[in-house]
């Protein structure tokens, strides 16, 4: 039996992060819990959890006025999520009823 190089258990779950490509999907968890300190915690309050799959977020917002309001200002919450993270995880954003 070989014996190898003694690695910490941070570096030995990043390489298995990395091999089986589960990195993609925690940075996709990590945005979705976001979504508080984006918006404020009462604007969360009134949402959905949000859902991202393959750059996709999706937030279910029951209310239609703040529905319309966040939709105009979209964009403008990509590039904080994103800024956030330090890398561009969400492409879009998705608000539904």
């Amino acid at each position: 039996m070989e014996r190898k190089i003694p690695q910490s258990v941070g570096d030995v779950l990043r390489n298995l992060l990395d091999e089986t490509s589960l990195q993609g999907r925690m940075d996709e968890l990590k945005a979705a819990d976001l979504w508080p300190s984006v918006v404020g915690s009462q604007i969360a309050s009134q949402c959905r959890k949000p859902v991202v799959r393959n750059g996709i977020m999706s937030i279910g917002i029951p209310n239609a006025s703040l529905r319309n309001e966040l939709h105009f200002n979209r964009s403008r919450m990509i590039a904080i999520i994103n800024d956030m993270l330090g890398k561009k995880i969400i492409q879009e954003i998705k608000f539904v009823s």
